[in-house]
């Protein structure tokens, strides 16, 4: 191992480091830290989506630590340098945690760890977009590894962010008790008018600090320019592809994209679209429902797609059209509700109800009314105004559940 060049990366990553510093971390990431810094050794995989705060929690777990060494793998891709001698060299230093960022611009990177890890039983935090974790998952790492998931702010999180009360995190259980619901209202209201801020505009850590409009449209080019080779080969038609699909599906109201219409719009075959729409949903860019139900009638069914709250306002911006509310709605929900599956009743019938834990929600604006749920057993009216109906759920609450 060359020392000029490991002083080097070092020195580069150091600039990162000092660029991440905050002085509020947000409350997920608390969590985040307190559970990695109580590990003594193994391979922590830290994922989620560009700009939810990666790396300004590796910042905290770096000073937090002791004996540590940060690098960013793109500077050790720049470098040429490998990453096991890397690693070699840096324990001969005398490092005992290693903290790796955007280790997926590495192609062999889980090959490497399971070896040092191996060999040294060292504490290994790596970080990397959510296809991150379904590689590990896959691969001869995963029993040495443990996954933590660093998703968009909360609105909970993003109230405290802005006015600096702090909202009591829920379950979804209390948020089904009628009494403690209204007095979670009551809790709720004052903040009301910051919501559509939050939906459209501040709902990524990265867009609400750094005040750069542009930052949601500069995070889909860096993942399909970027993160998605670290997925699959893809060309300047795939690019193409990618980009037109995330127009159509951005613009469309609830219920109205599905793999047929994208594969005709872009006038290619189905198992391309679908191909396509999983990789970009492993980058985290899209989210997939998955249809409720078991065995063969619910895969014959497709997903649902949504996107991560603020991107689709953002884009839709850039089209210079207005984004579909109701699509965002479905968007925040799944967001804040971990577990979401929709019921779907057929080709030509489609609904946004969704399904957790054997529960039924059906979203809506401030007029929708309860008929698509009449004769449901445990089905609630999710609504975008302040109600105090035994059936019937305020959408900001789920906003608190983490």
């Amino acid at each position: 191992m060359d020392e000029h060049l490991y002083t080097k990366a070092i020195a580069f990553s150091e600039i990162i480091l000092q660029q991440n510093r905050v002085e509020q971390l947000r409350d997920l990431s608390k969590q985040l830290l307190k559970k990695i810094s109580s590990l003594k050794k193994g391979v922590c995989v830290i994922h989620g989506i560009r700009g939810s705060g990666k790396t300004t929690l590796l910042t905290e777990l770096y000073q937090k630590e002791k004996h540590t060494l940060f690098v960013t793998a793109e500077h050790l891709l720049k470098y040429g340098i490998d990453l096991l001698d890397f690693l070699h060299y840096a324990l001969a230093k005398g490092h005992s945690t290693y903290i790796i960022d955007e280790i997926h611009a590495l192609p062999t990177w889980e090959k490497d760890i399971k070896l040092f890890y191996d060999e040294t039983k060292s504490k290994i935090i790596v970080s990397g977009s959510s296809a991150l974790a379904l590689k590990v998952k896959g691969s001869e790492l995963a029993r040495r590894a443990s996954f933590y998931e660093l998703k968009p702010l909360s609105f909970r999180e993003y109230i405290l962010f802005k006015t600096g009360k702090r909202l009591p995190q829920i379950t979804l259980k209390e948020l089904l008790d009628i009494q403690r619901r209204q007095e979670l209202e009551q809790h709720i209201r004052p903040y009301i008018p910051y919501f559509d801020t939050y939906t459209q505009f501040d709902a990524l850590p990265a867009a609400l600090f750094e005040k750069n409009p542009d930052v949601y449209l500069n995070i889909l080019e860096r993942i399909a320019r970027f993160d998605l080779t670290s997925i699959q080969n893809i060309d300047a038609h795939y690019l193409t592809a990618v980009f037109q699909a995330m127009k159509i599906i951005s613009t469309s109201p609830p219920g109205e994209v599905s793999y047929t219409g994208l594969s005709s719009a872009l006038r290619t075959n189905i198992k391309f679209v679908r191909e396509m729409i999983y990789s970009l949903s492993q980058t985290g860019i899209l989210h997939l429902v998955s249809p409720s139900g078991r065995g063969t009638s619910s895969v014959r069914k497709e997903e649902k797609i949504l996107m991560p709250l603020s991107f689709r306002s953002a884009l839709c911006t850039s089209y210079g059209v207005a984004p579909p509310k109701g699509s965002i709605r479905e968007d925040f929900f799944v967001q804040h509700v971990p577990g979401s599956t929709y019921l779907k009743t057929g080709v030509q019938r489609r609904t946004p109800d969704f399904v957790v834990q054997d529960h039924i929600f059906e979203v809506g604006g401030p007029s929708k009314g309860s008929k698509q749920i009449q004769g449901m057993k445990n089905a609630y009216l999710v609504k975008e105004v302040l109600t105090t109906g035994e059936k019937e759920i305020p959408l900001y609450l789920f906003g608190l559940l983490y």
